[in-house]
């Protein structure tokens, strides 16, 4: 479900874009360094986000650094640390477990089970750890559970489940920040579902798997009853970012915010019209 919250590259400056993968290469050192080499299979650039608006917001003091790793062994790549960085990769270990438990109960494939079982301890002392997050996020993806598993098609109730977990998630602290970013995560994750559900529609339709535009006839009507939503949804997410004190790199916040969300829908609306 994860994967949309990235930057328009064509759109960044260099300097910028340069910044922008460095905090990811750090993101996936701390993966490593907090739960261990297999963890960097759960890097994304959603979670990317959120320790660069997290940096941003509470002013956090930055390092700088290069190291080697599996992906790059020859070069040294550069990689930008915070504070933040510790509460994404938690974030990261218990989104990603409890992922591959909703794929088990599912389906029951024994991919999604070793995975689960790969990650329970690492995801145990991320929930010690983050007991107010964990436990708003494993309740309201249980209930988003039971919504598919009812082939609900209300996609408002569905999104908000998401949407309540991923904002729970935007929380860092309990303070003065709480409730933008609160907001701000939670109108993410609503159309972050919603964005899913259109990108996923084509494969559930061949497969015979839920979707909750399954009622729809093509790819042109789920576009067409996708966007005003996502549109709403992306809009009140933007109107809490610019609540928020963020100053250093807004303008790579900004880009993903207004333009990187919609890079999967655009790609999908180009599709569209090419096979017209």
């Amino acid at each position: 479900m994860f994967g949309y919250v990235r930057v328009r590259k064509p759109e960044l400056k260099i300097k910028e874009y340069d910044l922008y993968r460095r905090y990811y290469c750090g993101l996936c050192r701390s993966l490593k360094k907090n739960y261990g080499v297999s963890s960097e299979l759960l890097l994304s650039y959603d979670l990317t986000f959120l320790k660069l608006l997290l940096t941003s917001v509470y002013d956090l003091k930055t390092t700088d650094y290069r190291s080697r790793c599996i992906a790059h062994p020859l070069r040294k790549q550069r990689r930008t640390e915070s504070e933040a960085d510790e509460y994404a990769a938690s974030m990261s270990i218990l989104l990603g477990y409890l992922h591959f438990e909703d794929d088990k109960a599912d389906s029951g494939k024994a991919g999604a089970s070793a995975m689960s079982f790969v990650y329970r301890k690492r995801a145990k002392a991320a929930m010690e750890a983050y007991p107010r997050q964990a436990g708003t996020l494993s309740a309201e993806l249980k209930a988003l559970h039971e919504l598919e598993q009812e082939k609900s098609c209300d996609i408002e109730s569905l999104s908000e489940h998401f949407g309540n977990a991923l904002g729970e998630i935007f929380v860092w602290k309990d303070d003065i920040f709480a409730q933008d970013l609160r907001q701000m995560g939670f109108f993410l994750g609503k159309f972050i579902y919603v964005m899913d559900a259109v990108d996923d529609w084509e494969k559930d339709r061949k497969h015979g798997e839920f979707n909750p535009f399954s009622n729809e006839s093509s790819k042109k009507a789920v576009l067409e009853k996708a966007k005003p939503v996502l549109y709403e949804n992306i809009s009140a997410s933007a109107e809490a970012f610019e609540m928020l004190p963020a100053v250093d790199n807004v303008g790579i916040l900004r880009n993903i915010i207004y333009a990187g969300v919609w890079n999967r829908f655009d790609k999908l609306t180009e599709e569209l019209n090419e096979s017209i």
